[in-house]
């Protein structure tokens, strides 16, 4: 395992020693959860919910009071929500509001979380057994890559050929800085716009319940002062549950590698993720074991003594 020390970025230090919260964690959460519905009934044409459509309309999603009317809901109320002004929306109405947006399973979670009708996760430091636990599991799925983030973006545990595959090096490396703001990531990544994309659905995903984190609100700012395409990701309020999905990787020395990006929610470690990355064909196995058994020989002949 490459051990991971430090806190994340030190760009991302002064930005958080500047910033002063302006919301209480609950006001942001139900801002976000009026942006998110507002996004996503804009995604829904009346024609998939058996209302008419064309004519003079200029929306291409449904109106609010349309989405109301559908929920059995007031229009002024589901204003309130989208607004981010309704403080105690039962889970039965968001679940009404749901079916009408056609929100899938993770969106659905993601909706209810936000909203205090899921069970909060409580995310903690993990304790030093915990870390050698870590580098164990990473390191016993070598030679395919395996690495451990946290809500964060922060890679807090990588096996070796994650980090030569990916790039996530030094000290406490952070993979949506990596991906956004390394010049190297968009010829390292051929899939690269899809690859982002996923990113920030599922960063979204899994830090949507903890807004009002310091760090988190600064890690946001940052990116979005920085890269004008997480910028434009971040605003589009999409979320993902990252379950499985195809990552190709292009390497000086092997080429390009198609890959099967799995990730692992653990119930235990709130926040944290588990994300292994299996070659979807015979070669790419035989490439990625011949590479790192070169690669483990040389280190073995580094650490020699003269």
């Amino acid at each position: 395992m490459v051990a991971v020390t430090g806190s994340g970025s030190p760009a991302l230090g002064v930005a958080l020693s500047a910033r002063t919260p302006a919301a209480r964690p609950a006001d942001l959460k139900f801002a976000e959860l009026g942006d998110f519905l507002m996004a996503r009934r804009a995604e829904v044409t009346p024609e998939q919910v058996g209302l008419p459509g064309g004519g003079s309309r200029r929306l291409t999603g449904l109106r609010r009071e349309e989405v109301a009317m559908l929920a059995g809901i007031g229009a002024s109320w589901y204003a309130w929500i989208e607004q981010g002004r309704a403080k105690n929306v039962s889970p039965e109405i968001l679940a009404a509001i749901a079916h009408v947006l056609r929100l899938d399973e993770a969106q659905c979670l993601y909706v209810m979380r936000l909203a205090g009708h899921a069970a909060p996760r409580r995310p903690r430091v993990p304790g030093e057994g915990e870390r050698r636990l870590d580098a164990r599991i990473v390191d016993g799925f070598l030679p395919n890559p395996a690495f451990f983030l946290d809500r964060y973006g922060d890679v807090v545990a990588a096996n070796r050929s994650a980090v030569r595959l990916l790039g996530v090096e030094g000290a406490r490396p952070n993979y949506l800085e990596m991906l956004f703001l390394d010049t190297r990531a968009r010829a390292r990544f051929p899939c690269w716009e899809r690859d982002a994309a996923e990113a920030v659905a599922q960063f979204r995903t899994q830090c949507g319940e903890f807004l009002g984190d310091p760090r988190l609100a600064a890690l946001i700012d940052y990116l979005c002062e920085h890269s004008p395409a997480f910028a434009a990701l971040w605003a589009e309020h999409r979320v993902s549950s990252g379950s499985s999905y195809e990552q190709v990787v292009r390497h000086h020395g092997l080429g390009q590698l198609s890959l099967t990006r799995v990730g692992l929610e653990l119930p235990v470690r709130p926040g944290v993720q588990l994300i292994l990355l299996s070659p979807q064909d015979g070669s790419t196995a035989a490439r990625l074991a011949a590479w790192d058994r070169e690669e483990s020989r040389a280190a073995e002949v580094v650490a020699v003594p003269a």
